[in-house]
């Protein structure tokens, strides 16, 4: 049996809704506004009825207010009319109403508007309810994709231990890179915050192409030679490969989201080590030419790969990593991505002390958590020349 409360001013309007009225229905009748709403609160009502006069007697704000505590529970409001005018009609679309029934009643129509509005309030109920699940099944696919997004870089840290703690500084480099430049004119447009999130995730995979090349150059303790450079420099190949044949084999299945994520994806991988005056690899591309993905990943590869130990080089620190970046404003680097560094030298500072040594769990250090990370604090190391090999 449905159940419908009546917010009532007007005797006369209460009087002939009752009679046409089916007795099935359970009604009860209130006069004051805040009682309609502890009522509410209460639950177990089916619709909302008030009529034209109450606004004018009880006041529109606690008019308003009740309507404000129906919608909140998804039930339908209607008013009670004296007579069909279209201003009666605005009145009660003004208020909030759903919808409303003019005096002289007739019961067919009270009936027919009354079972409408109860199936909408029904389909709009299992609508939320489906609505909260789903945000619920896409909140845990985006931590099983996070998982397997650090799996994945993980390999890279099983075959170059240097590279673990790597992955995740250069994520939370990155991050700080593309929050700080995402109001600058030249960067704006792109760098909105599905992008951002989307760079913070597929920066974790900059480096998957190292799993292609041979351990004895990727875990060789000593500078390498011309020859094993040119080997080493084809992860950038690799990395890209493996992104745009995942696109491939997914292309009639790929959604939007997922098709941005390898975009993304393809272009750190294979961009990163590109250089702002041409003379990078594995392209040469040059300036604008450099996707800013990529133009931001360099920084942060950069400065990890300075002021961390590596299998052939001791750590060189933060004041080294800092003044070989600045050098290379406008050379190596996009000059506005280097002011961006110098302003977030301090971060970068917290970043590298935090996770220096740690290789934390996902409960420790999400992807998410940069926010514990970005307290200034001094964090330099002991000044030392650098030499890039």
């Amino acid at each position: 049996m449905a159940k419908l409360i009546y917010l009532s001013a007007d005797e006369a309007i209460l009087e002939g809704f009752i009679k046409v009225l089916d007795p099935a229905y359970a009604l009860e009748v209130l006069t004051l506004p805040e009682e309609v709403q502890m009522r509410l609160k209460s639950g177990g009502f089916d619709a909302v009825l008030l009529d034209d006069a109450a606004a004018g007697y009880l006041g529109e704000l606690n008019c308003r207010a009740v309507v404000s505590e129906a919608k909140e529970r998804s039930l339908p409001v209607l008013m009670l009319n004296r007579q069909a005018t279209p201003e009666a009609r605005l009145s009660a679309l003004e208020l909030g109403c759903d919808d409303y029934l003019a005096a002289p009643f007739l019961a067919p129509v009270v009936e027919a508007k009354l079972r409408s509005h109860f199936k909408l309030s029904e389909l709009q109920q299992r609508y939320d309810e489906q609505s909260d699940a789903m945000a619920h099944v896409m909140t845990e696919l985006s931590v099983v994709q996070d998982a397997a997004i650090l799996c994945l870089a993980s390999v890279a840290r099983v075959r170059d231990h240097s590279t673990g703690n790597h992955i995740l500084r250069t994520q939370h480099y990155v991050k700080a890179l593309a929050e700080h430049l995402r109001h600058h004119p030249r960067f704006s447009e792109e760098l909105d915050s599905d992008t951002i999130e989307l760079l913070y995730k597929t920066a974790a995979l900059h480096d998957i192409g190292k799993v292609a090349i041979p351990d004895a150059i990727l875990q060789k303790p000593g500078p390498l030679t011309p020859e094993e450079f040119e080997v080493m420099k084809q992860h950038a190949w690799f990395g890209y490969q493996a992104m745009h044949t995942a696109e491939q084999l997914m292309e009639r299945s790929l959604g939007e989201r997922a098709a941005r994520f390898l975009k993304v994806g393809q272009q750190v991988t294979l961009s990163h080590h590109e250089r702002w005056d041409g003379a990078g690899y594995p392209q040469g591309l040059k300036g604008e030419q450099i996707p800013v993905a990529a133009r931001l990943m360099s920084v942060a590869d950069v400065y990890d790969a300075i002021s961390s130990r590596r299998p052939y080089k001791d750590a060189l620190g933060h004041d080294s990593a800092v003044e070989v970046i600045s050098a290379g404003r406008g050379t190596h680097f996009d000059p506005d991505v280097v002011d961006a560094f110098i302003d977030l030298k301090d971060t970068f500072a917290r970043i590298s002390l935090v996770l220096e040594d740690l290789f934390p769990s996902l409960t420790d250090l999400s992807l998410h958590s940069i926010e514990d990370l970005v307290s200034p604090q001094e964090a330099g190391g002991e000044r030392q020349p650098y030499k890039e090999n």
